[in-house]
């Protein structure tokens, strides 16, 4: 091997170091970030209001055949 490959070569693992440097340093800044609502307490509040949706549109439902 001779002197340019041996640059070559750790100029190429620098480059890698500094990405995977950069991407744990961004990794680890976007942990801090702070939803104010969870996804299980989200996925709740949705599926409550489906279901009182669906209570309401039920009831309307039997108040129509009551009336007919």
């Amino acid at each position: 091997m001779n002197f340019n490959t041996i640059l070559l070569f750790l100029l190429v693992i620098a480059a890698y170091l500094n990405l995977y440097l950069k991407f744990k340093r961004i990794k680890r800044h976007h942990k801090k970030t702070k939803l104010p609502i969870s996804s299980r307490e989200w996925r709740e509040k949705v599926e409550d209001e489906n279901f009182k949706s669906w209570l309401s549109n039920r009831e309307r439902l039997k108040d129509k055949r009551k009336n007919e």
